[in-house]
C-alpha cells in the first residue's frame, strides 16, 4: 500500500480567484439560455439520486458519458448539497458559466463551471475547482462567529456533519498554549460500535514525512550528516550517476526527480516492502523505469515533484546513521521526550493497541468510486514507513507541533530552516504554495499556515500551525482527507475572521 500525497487537490486554476462574496440568500441566477440547464442540474445533483442525475447527462450532455452520473455522485460525497453563491465573473462568458457555492451542511466550497456548446443547448465540459474561500465580507459566516461563539459554533458545525455522515474523527482547535477546542465524534469501530475518544489514535498518511524530516534534521544538529551531502556517502549501492547528484536537501524538497510510481511492478514490490531494505531495493531493482524517462542521462530535477521515493530514501539514511531502526528512532527522539504516548510507529505495537481508528471509504485504492456505502477501507498490516504511516492523535499532533516552535525538538536555527520555502509547488496573486523541509507553507490570502496534511482511503490528517496567529488546527478522520480538510478549512476560515 502506498500512502500517496494528495496531487494537485484542486482541480484547476479557478480554484485561485478572487471573488467578490455576497450573501448567498440573495443570489441571482443571471438571465441567459445557460441559467435553466445550471438549475436542472443543481436539482439533480442536490437530489443525491443517480438516475436523475443520468437523466440529466443523458439530455444535456453533447457526448454520451456513462460515467458522468457516478462523477456528480462523488462531488456530492464530498460536499453534500450545495447553495449557489455567487457567480465567477472572470469565468463567464457567453459560452461559459461559473458559479461560486457553498456546502449547505458541509460549508465548505466549490465553483463549478460549465462550458457549453455555440447556441448554448448541450454541455461540452465541466470545471470543478475546490477550496478556497471567496474573498470579501462574507456575512453568512462573520455574523455567526466571535471569538466567544467559537465553541458553541463548532459543535453544532461537527454535530450536524456527523448527523448526515460527513465527519468522524477528531478535532483540536488552538492558540498558544491554550486548547480553544477539542472533541471526538463518530465511531472508530463501525462493526463493533466502539466510538472514538480523545485517546483514539489515526494514521496520519503523509503527515509522517514531517517526523521524518525532524530526524534527519536532528542528525543534522549532531553533526552526523549535512543537507548538502551527496546520498552515494549513505547509500553506496545506489548508481552512482544519481547518488552522487542527489542530495539530502533534495529528497527533503521532493526536487530529486527519484520517482518510480507510475511502474506498476515497483508499486507492487514497493507495496510489500517489511524493511527500509525493501525499499531501497525495490528502488534499485526497477531504476530504469523513473517516471518521465528520466534514467537516462540523468540530471536532478530541481524542481518540485512529490515522491515517497525520496522518504523512503531519508529512512535508510536515517537507520544507517542513527544504527537504530526508523521506529525506534523516532520513538526515543520524538514520542518519547515529548511524552506522546498514543502515537505509534511500528506496526507491532499498532496491531496490539486496542484504540485505533479503523479508516471507511467509498472509493478504492485508485480513487475510484465504488458506490454510496462506505466499506472498510484497506490497511497495511506489516511495515510503517517512512513516508507514509505513522499512527497518532490530535493532542499528540498538537504537543509535537508545539515543540518544534518551541524549539524542544531541534533549535531555532534548523526550526526556521525547517519552515523556509525551498521549493514552489505553484503560486498565484491569492494562493501559494511551497515546500520546506518536509513541511508546505501554504499562503491563502494574507493567511500563512505552515504543516503537512495525509491521505488515503479512510484515512485523512491536517496537521498545520499559522504562525500569525499563533493558532493550531488538527484535524483526523477515519473518513479520509477529504472530511478532514473540509472541517480544517471552514475552521481555517472562521479563525481568519476572528483574527
Amino acid at each position: 500500500m502506498k500512502f500517496r500525497s494528495l496531487k494537485p487537490f484542486l482541480l484547476f486554476s479557478l480554484s485561485f480567484l478572487t471573488l467578490t462574496a455576497q450573501d448567498n440568500s440573495a443570489f441571482e441566477w443571471p438571465k441567459n439560455k445557460i441559467t435553466p440547464i445550471f438549475k436542472e442540474f443543481v436539482t439533480a445533483y442536490n437530489s443525491n439520486n443517480l438516475q436523475k442525475l443520468e437523466s440529466f447527462t443523458e439530455k444535456f450532455y453533447a457526448k454520451i458519458d456513462k460515467e458522468a452520473a457516478l462523477y456528480w455522485r462523488g462531488i456530492f460525497l464530498e460536499y453534500g448539497e450545495i447553495e449557489p453563491f455567487c457567480i465567477a465573473k472572470e469565468y463567464s462568458n457567453e459560452n461559459n458559466q461559473g458559479i461560486f457555492f457553498k456546502g449547505k451542511h458541509t460549508k465548505s466550497w466549490v465553483m463549478i463551471m460549465l462550458r457549453m456548446n455555440e447556441d448554448n443547448t448541450k454541455v461540452i465540459s465541466k470545471s470543478v475547482g475546490r477550496g478556497l474561500l471567496p474573498s470579501g465580507n462574507i456575512s453568512s459566516i462573520s455574523n455567526l462567529v466571535t471569538s466567544e461563539g467559537l465553541v458553541p459554533y463548532l459543535e453544532k458545525y461537527l454535530e450536524d456533519l456527523v448527523k448526515t455522515d460527513y465527519f468522524s474523527g477528531s478535532v483540536l482547535v488552538a492558540k498558544g498554549d491554550s486548547i480553544l477546542f477539542e472533541k471526538t465524534y463518530g465511531q472508530r469501530d463501525k462493526q463493533r460500535g466502539n466510538r472514538i475518544d480523545a485517546n483514539t489514535t489515526f494514521n496520519i498518511a503523509s503527515t509522517t514525512k514531517t517526523f521524518t524530516s525532524i530526524a534527519i534534521a536532528q542528525l543534522a544538529e549532531q553533526g552526523k550528516l549535512d543537507y548538502t551531502d551527496p546520498i552515494s556517502k549513505f547509500i553506496p549501492e545506489y548508481p552512482k550517476d544519481i547518488a552522487n547528484q542527489v542530495t539530502i536537501h533534495h529528497l527533503l524538497t521532493h526536487t530529486s526527480g527519484i520517482e518510480l510510481d507510475d511502474y506498476r511492478p515497483f508499486n507492487m514490490d514497493n507495496d510489500m516492502a517489511k524493511s527500509m531494505d525493501d525499499f531501497l531495493n525495490a528502488q534499485i531493482k526497477h531504476i530504469d523505469s523513473l517516471n518521465e524517462g528520466r534514467r537516462k542521462n540523468f540530471k536532478v530535477l530541481n524542481k518540485f515533484d512529490y515522491s515517497n521515493e525520496n522518504f523512503a530514501l531519508l529512512g535508510v539514511i536515517i537507520e544507517r546513521t542513527s544504527k537504530m531502526s526508523y521506529a525506534e528512532y523516532v520513538e526515543k527522539n520524538i514520542f518519547i521526550p515529548l511524552h506522546m504516548n498514543n502515537s505509534f510507529v511500528d506496526i507491532n505495537k499498532v496491531s496490539i493497541h486496542n484504540n485505533v481508528a479503523t479508516g471507511y471509504s467509498y472509493n478504492d485504492t485508485n480513487g475510484k468510486l465504488i458506490d454510496g456505502t462506505r466499506y472498510k477501507a484497506p490497511t497495511k498490516d506489516y511495515y510503517l514507513s517512512p513516508f507514509g504511516g505513522i499512527y497518532s492523535t490530535t493532542r499528540d499532533l498538537y504537543t509535537y507541533l508545539k515543540a518544534i516552535n518551541e524549539h524542544s525538538v531541534v533549535n531555532k536555527d534548523t526550526q526556521e530552516l525547517l519552515y523556509q520555502k525551498q521549493a514552489k509547488r505553484f503560486e498565484t496573486d491569492n494562493l501559494s504554495m511551497h515546500y520546506g523541509y518536509g513541511f508546505y507553507i501554504i499562503k491563502k490570502g494574507k493567511t500563512v499556515s505552515i504543516g503537512h496534511g495525509g491521505t488515503y482511503p479512510g484515512v485523512g490528517s491536517h496537521c498545520y500551525y499559522y504562525p500569525e496567529s499563533d493558532h493550531y488546527i488538527i484535524v483526523l478522520s477515519n473518513y479520509g482527507a477529504i472530511f478532514s480538510n473540509t472541517v480544517a478549512t471552514h475552521i481555517e476560515s472562521l479563525i481568519g475572521l476572528i483574527n
